[in-house]
């Protein structure tokens, strides 16, 4: 009789588990269909792991997650950080490539105290040149050789570069619109 309530009871406790629904999980929103949202989600996954199982790795780019945690955040205090974060600087090959900004070719020069003094002339000469920053950037031209470009800049857009050189050239003087690669003129 034992056996038989024993194995009733066992027949129960199966049919209950055969019967049972099992638990839905709630719809997952779907993301928006751009490039943006998918590496966002993607991102916040991988991160969400990271912090979880791996949280040594999330240390290599921590400055990076403060910035970000900064822009979505910004009147959270949770996320004020301790200290002020320092930009990563940009590796090597990108210093050397040229700029997203835009710039005016004004003059070339073999020597950089010439292009000095030519810059404190053009000023002089052209006042809408005072509030620019001079550059200058070192170019190989064929059989003639070495030369450095007086550039001035930065410009936004290579609309506003342009409307610079109508202006200078209404002064009779060469203009052309350049990117703003080069290093800072010296003083």
């Amino acid at each position: 009789m034992k056996r038989i309530a024993v194995t009733a009871s066992l027949l129960l406790v199966a049919g209950c588990m055969t019967t049972a629904e099992t638990p839905q999980r709630a719809p997952q929103p779907t993301v928006a269909p751009t490039h943006t949202a998918a590496l966002a989600d993607r991102t916040a996954e991988e991160l969400a792991h990271l912090a979880r199982f791996d949280p040594e790795r999330l240390e290599e780019v921590g400055p990076e997650l403060t910035a970000l945690a900064h822009m979505l955040f910004p009147s959270d205090p949770a996320m004020a950080s301790p200290q002020p974060v320092e930009p990563a600087a940009p590796p090597a090959d990108l210093l050397a490539g040229p700029s997203l900004r835009h710039g005016v070719h004004l003059a070339s020069y073999r020597l950089e105290q010439n292009a000095v003094s030519g810059w404190t002339e053009l000023v002089e000469e052209h006042q809408q040149l005072a509030t620019l920053e001079a550059r200058l950037e070192r170019r190989h031209i064929g059989d003639q050789g070495e030369f450095l470009r007086l550039k001035a800049g930065p410009f936004d857009s290579r609309a506003e570069a342009e409307a610079m050189c109508a202006s200078l050239r209404n002064g009779e003087l060469y203009c052309m619109p350049v990117d703003f690669s080069g290093h800072a003129l010296p003083e």
